[in-house]
């Protein structure tokens, strides 16, 4: 039995509203000045913090363990062992509440809304204190790296991947369509939200995602928005992004969880961390299973609605929605997109890897010399990384926003693939802004939101 939400009934409370930042005060705060002190917070605090939390999280509660995990670190036991109880039970509380979510979600037993919406705000309540534990271990701050450092060398990437090297078709061929797990239906902050579960093609694990649909909507347009490494929205209170704002324009989003993130998370692991600390073995990784769960959740969005199927996504999630789209030339027609909105992108992977603000920042550019990996031996696997030179869409169904001050996607990577591929310059959008403020940018200046959605609808509305 399935429960549909009622737009007039239970709903569940708004995610944050971000009005403030809007007009005046965003012109403000999205500038360059935000992208410096963004970058540092990100690199010298969030991901050590997080690196602390992870191995927390593997210690379950053990000192020794704890320390193990950060190489042996002298760390006083009395000061850690209530740090890691506490961690312990938040995690054991999430557990607790995630099963009883998925059971009443997904379980054979009928279930009414305000059963619904109680698991719903328990469960994200409850991944929001454990992604929150992270602020315990500030006292410890500059002991800790930014990442479990597994740079993987050329021989294990030949080992596994070369195959893949053979020509486009071995790149990423069309998955196997594995059967999708539809959740039941309640009334959230944007429209009637519910998850999607599969057994990912190529990691196997099971692969999630959040659809909003627009409230009375039958016959709706969707995109596939692929989100940032280390952005769990799903997991934490309150953050932003273009959910709300297109399904008022009547369009449906489905927001996946990448591997490695979220429910995805491998142990001892905090989210993404893999597509950092492995080096180019875990960006090629990644993006091989996230293009097939792209593939996947196209299928799913023309099965389920008539209006046309886009991707999308900001930073990590747009360099992989756009290799998803230039590998979806060569899939089954309905497998492919109609329109790509990429955000905060880059087509020079190469000049990521050896010039990023984030990667210089973080060492990961001299850890890469140190493993062998040079700009010869880097070029090799370009293929299963960017984007073919061939525009996977006609130019006018994508839409692309830049900073023109982003050096962590460096700047001149994404102009060069916006010409490359003919965009037409209503549909190029260049900000003085960086990384960070570009993509939060999108609160404030709604045009390429708007601009997006319309040719949504208009392709939805043709045929």
């Amino acid at each position: 039995m399935t429960t549909e939400a009622d737009a007039a009934g239970p709903r569940l409370s708004s995610a944050g509203d971000y009005r403030f930042l809007q007009g005046l005060l965003g012109g403000l705060v999205f500038r360059p000045w935000f992208d410096a002190l963004a970058l540092h917070v990100v690199a010298r605090w969030y991901l050590p913090l997080s690196r602390g939390w992870a191995a927390a999280l593997a210690a379950e509660g053990s000192p020794e363990r704890f320390r193990a995990e950060l190489g042996g670190a002298d760390l006083s036991t009395a000061r850690l062992r209530p740090l890691l109880d506490s961690v312990l039970q938040r995690e054991e509380a999430h557990q607790a509440a995630d099963r009883a979510w998925e059971a009443v979600f997904f379980g054979s037993e009928p279930a009414g809304l305000d059963q619904l919406i109680a698991a719903e705000e328990a469960r994200h309540r409850a991944a929001h204190n454990l992604m929150a534990a992270r602020q315990s271990f500030i006292w410890i701050r500059r002991r800790l790296p930014a990442a479990r450092w597994e740079i993987a060398q050329a021989d294990e990437l030949e080992a596994r991947h070369a195959a893949r090297l053979a020509g486009p078709e071995s790149a990423f061929p069309a998955p196997q369509i594995p059967q999708v797990e539809v959740s039941r239906r309640i009334a959230g902050p944007h429209g009637r939200d519910h998850w999607l579960r599969f057994r990912s093609p190529v990691m196997g694990d099971w692969a999630w995602a959040r659809v909003t649909e627009p409230e009375g909507a039958d016959a709706m347009p969707s995109v596939i928005y692929l989100h940032g490494i280390g952005m769990e929205a799903d997991m934490w209170r309150g953050m932003a992004g273009p959910v709300g704002r297109l399904s008022a324009a009547g369009i449906r989003v489905i927001s996946p969880e990448a591997p490695w993130h979220g429910r995805r998370r491998l142990p001892g692991y905090y989210g993404g961390e893999p597509a950092i600390g492995r080096g180019p073995l875990g960006l090629i990784e990644l993006f091989e299973a996230a293009v097939a769960e792209v593939a996947v959740l196209i299928d799913w969005a023309r099965e389920t609605s008539g209006g046309a199927v886009a991707i999308g996504g900001v930073s990590l999630g747009a360099l992989t929605a756009q290799r998803a789209a230039s590998a979806s030339r060569l899939w089954p027609a309905g497998l492919r997109p109609e329109a790509l909105l990429l955000v905060a992108t880059s087509g020079d992977l190469l000049a990521l890897a050896e010039r990023g603000s984030l990667v210089c920042r973080l060492g990961l550019d001299r850890r890469l010399t140190a493993a062998g990996w040079d700009t010869e031996a880097l070029t090799r696997w370009l293929p299963l990384l960017e984007p073919e030179p061939e525009p996977p869409l006609p130019p006018e169904r994508m839409v692309m926003v830049l900073g023109s001050h982003d050096d962590l996607t460096p700047f001149a990577g994404g102009l060069a693939l916006a010409r490359d591929w003919g965009l037409p310059e209503a549909n190029l959008v260049v900000r003085r802004q960086g990384h960070f403020s570009a993509s939060l940018g999108l609160l404030n200046e709604l045009g390429p939101l708007d601009r997006f959605a319309a040719l949504l609808n208009d392709l939805s509305a043709t045929g």
